[in-house]
């Protein structure tokens, strides 16, 4: 029996499935290797996963504790955006914790310090500076503090700032002429018109206009990084005639020295452009995964996908025959939509999302299986192949939907209330079940009614010689 004429809709059926297959098709190439295709995990492709702790948002109202949170994720995503690391995954652990998870990363704790680090920039007057690391000061008055530079020498500071990060355009890099066969490096600082206005006011200050902090030429000012001090320049006589003449002079003329590398400088200098955290934060937990095992996970995870997706187009056919053709063609149409919707939507692929995937080949052909059962129903009744094609599909479909819609709803609770491992399954099961309810009800059927399958669909009960 010849199958029967295309219509209209039948011809838009078939420009769908011809659509989605190339659509797929241009989404996945090269194909190989897999980190070129899509995002990996860090379970994948190694990486560093962090989770911190905010400090200090206990007595905080509950909007103000997820504002709070929201900017830190910002400006996360802005340090390690600008710092280069690929397919950060930056999200909120409740109302007071951060999980920060950045595949691929092969410095640990380059990452850890620009996570981590709270970026507070501050300008303070130097009232006293220690002789060596051993010697202890002792300020004096309330409104003096000790801090330690890198190399452990005290200073006595004054606790409020002649000027702070906020007033930055731009931190950038610099490698030091005098010390380039050191290696070494410094940042230069750029000023807000504002900021600049703050730091001529400052400046002026050496003057006597400000009698309450007087200042003169040759004084220290602290450049403070995180209660750091980084460097402690003088006041020279050429800084204060610029602050004399306006905020232009001194608007790209303040640098950061201290005997940085250029890593060290260049991940100060992006904290510094992405600004302070508005609170500090504590790394409570942190995992490492090497890129070997990222490798080794990859291989396991893909061989046990191709060997139960071989294994499950070997038994179809066997089994079903003509059908079990129309089940593989089904199979492989999902995966290549399950692979190219994890593309398009830039999802993450996990271990557990390839779990996710394995399931997924199972329930794909859970669905043909349905729908081929019913269709045998029909055809041992006595009924033509393709009226029984038409009742089978008809038949199964209100139990196709109550099963997929329901794993589907399960799906999207575990994506919106799970954390990464679970969110990953849940991406890949949800993507892998929609695929499986449109290649059995649009592909599959296509391929039974216009494509000649139906009529070798036996007539007898008997499914396999």
């Amino acid at each position: 029996m010849a199958h029967s004429a295309m219509k209209r809709t039948d011809w838009m059926r078939v420009g769908v499935v011809l659509l989605v297959f190339l659509g797929s098709i241009a989404l996945l190439y090269p194909f190989w290797p897999l980190d070129d295709v899509m995002n990996l995990g860090l379970d994948l492709q190694g990486g560093v996963r962090l989770v911190l702790q905010v400090q200090d948002v206990e007595e905080m109202e509950t909007e103000q504790q997820r504002d709070t949170l929201d900017r830190i994720i910002t400006i996360l995503n802005s340090r390690v955006d600008q710092f280069g690391l690929a397919n950060p995954e930056i999200k909120r652990m409740g109302l007071d914790r951060v999980l920060v998870n950045l595949p691929g990363t092969k410095d640990p704790v380059e990452a850890r310090n620009l996570i981590g680090q709270t970026a507070l920039l501050e300008f303070l007057k130097v009232v006293e500076r220690g002789i060596s690391a051993d010697v202890d000061l002792i300020p004096t008055s309330a409104a003096h503090q000790v801090l330690y530079d890198r190399e452990g020498i005290p200073h006595i500071v004054e606790r409020t700032p002649l000027l702070t990060g906020a007033a930055l355009s731009d931190a950038r890099p610099r490698m030091s002429q005098a010390l380039a066969t050191a290696g070494q490096s410094f940042i230069a600082l750029s000023f807000t018109e504002d900021g600049a206005r703050q730091f001529v006011t400052a400046l002026r200050g050496l003057d006597g206009d400000n009698p309450d902090t007087p200042q003169n030429e040759g004084d220290l000012l602290a450049i403070v990084l995180d209660n750091t001090i980084y460097s402690a320049p003088r006041i020279t006589a050429s800084i204060k005639q610029a602050a004399e003449q306006g905020w232009r002079l001194v608007k790209d003329t303040t640098t950061i020295s201290g005997r940085f590398t250029r890593d060290e400088a260049a991940r100060i200098a992006i904290v510094l452009r992405a600004g302070a955290l508005p609170v500090a934060v504590e790394i409570i937990e942190e995992n490492t995964v090497g890129p070997t095992l990222g490798r080794d996970s990859i291989r396991r995870g893909i061989l046990t996908v191709v060997i139960g997706f071989f294994i499950i187009l070997l038994y179809m056919p066997i089994y079903y025959r003509a059908l079990g053709v129309v089940a593989g063609v089904a199979l492989i149409l999902n995966m290549l939509i399950m692979f190219a919707a994890l593309v398009l939507f830039r999802a993450t692929l996990t271990l557990p999302g390839i779990a996710g995937i394995i399931l997924t080949i199972g329930m794909t052909v859970d669905a043909n299986v349905i729908i081929f059962e019913r269709i045998k129903e029909e055809r041992r009744s006595g009924k033509s192949p393709l009226a029984s094609v038409r009742a089978g599909f008809g038949k199964s479909l209100s139990a196709l939907l109550d099963a997929n819609i329901t794993t589907i709803l399960t799906a999207f609770i575990l994506l919106l209330v799970g954390t990464g491992p679970i969110q990953g399954f849940a991406i890949t099961l949800g993507i892998g079940v929609t695929g499986s309810l449109f290649c059995a009800l649009v592909a599959s059927r296509l391929l039974l009614e216009k494509g000649g399958f139906a009529e070798h669909i036996p007539l007898k009960a008997e499914t396999a010689s």
